[in-house]
């Protein structure tokens, strides 16, 4: 199966009806034990010539914790998985080991050139709005 859908980092595709297979899996081969997801998110390619402004706007990553946590709902509610948490990566853009700062993952955007400033993106509105609605 060919995935066409992929995030900045070229080993990261981006298949949300995954994370309930895999939920399913470990519910039918391990006794459904607790789960808590410690880390999943994706990358925005990190830009020299993109303003924050326009970083800031990150509907990519909306669309994939979205989307990523409506199959999460779904395994809970349909298929009685086991979840107990979920952690997006990351709350800050950070130095990925294979990638330096070529890579953000961050719901906030760190500024590396104004001493480490932090600006909310989008997606930390989405992510509020997502969480009072829970």
């Amino acid at each position: 199966m060919l995935l066409k859908l992929q995030a900045n980092s070229i080993w990261l595709y981006i298949v949300p009806h995954g994370i309930r297979s895999l939920m399913n899996y470990i519910k039918l081969k391990y006794g459904n034990p607790p789960v808590i997801i410690t880390e999943n998110g994706m990358d925005d390619g990190n830009s020299p010539f993109t303003s924050i402004k326009d970083a800031l706007k990150d509907e990519k990553r909306i669309k994939y914790h979205n989307d990523y946590l409506t199959n999460l709902l779904a395994a809970i509610k349909e298929d009685g998985c086991n979840i107990k948490g979920y952690f997006a990566w990351s709350l800050l853009d950070n130095w990925e080991w294979a990638a330096g700062y070529s890579s953000r993952f961050g719901l906030y955007f760190v500024d590396y050139k104004d001493k480490l400033k932090r600006y909310p993106k989008d997606s930390v509105q989405w992510f509020k709005n997502f969480l009072a609605s829970a």
